[in-house]
């Protein structure tokens, strides 16, 4: 439950958010079931409030927990990867598959050790989530690619994909270009 606490700390930045979640760190450290509503509505905060790549992105740094531990992450990672923006059909589809490749090593040891409620209640929390971004998904645009012949800049790209050369940094970040001024011949664009 300590992971979570120092998570919070880091991650968190509103100060009503900082404040319910040292409330909820200290009544997580109550026995029974009051100190582990706490701890999952702690949980549960930080997906929601947190920066949702921060969070994400903290998730992956999380070395083999136990399954109380694992529960909270997959709560984290259920609000998280629903506030996370996904510009393209693959990143959405990505996140639901990392978020269902993390929840599906995670049920034995949640069902193992904290039994059939606790294995319900994430399975539920996991597949509503797959729905929701799925539904993301669908709504997104995919990707095509773009073949130039020659490197081309960023920004005239843009221009020539969207009409909008301020979206040159996107066709940068996306094909992980290190300069704008020299782009690859064969690339991948958001489709709009």
């Amino acid at each position: 439950m300590i992971w979570a606490a120092t998570l919070a700390a880091r991650l968190l930045s509103e100060p009503d958010d900082v404040s319910q979640a040292s409330r909820l760190a200290a009544a997580a450290s109550l026995p029974g079931a009051d100190g582990a509503t706490a701890y999952l509505e702690l949980c549960r905060l930080i997906g929601e409030a947190a920066d949702p790549a921060a969070a994400l992105s903290a998730l992956d740094e999380s070395d083999a927990p136990d399954a109380a531990t694992m529960v909270g992450q997959l709560i984290m990672h259920c609000f998280a990867a629903i506030r996370a923006d996904y510009p393209a059909q693959p990143d959405a589809v990505a996140a639901r598959m990392a978020l269902s490749m993390s929840a599906q090593s995670a049920y034995p040891a949640i069902g193992d050790v904290l039994g059939h409620d606790a294995l319900d209640f994430v399975v539920r929390l996991v597949g509503q989530t797959v729905i929701e971004l799925s539904t993301i998904a669908a709504r997104r645009s995919p990707l095509v690619r773009v073949e130039t012949g020659i490197s081309l800049p960023s920004s005239l790209l843009a221009w020539d994909l969207y009409g909008d050369p301020e979206r040159g940094g996107e066709i940068m970040g996306r094909n992980r270009s290190a300069t704008p001024m020299l782009m690859p011949v064969t690339m991948q664009a958001l489709a709009r």
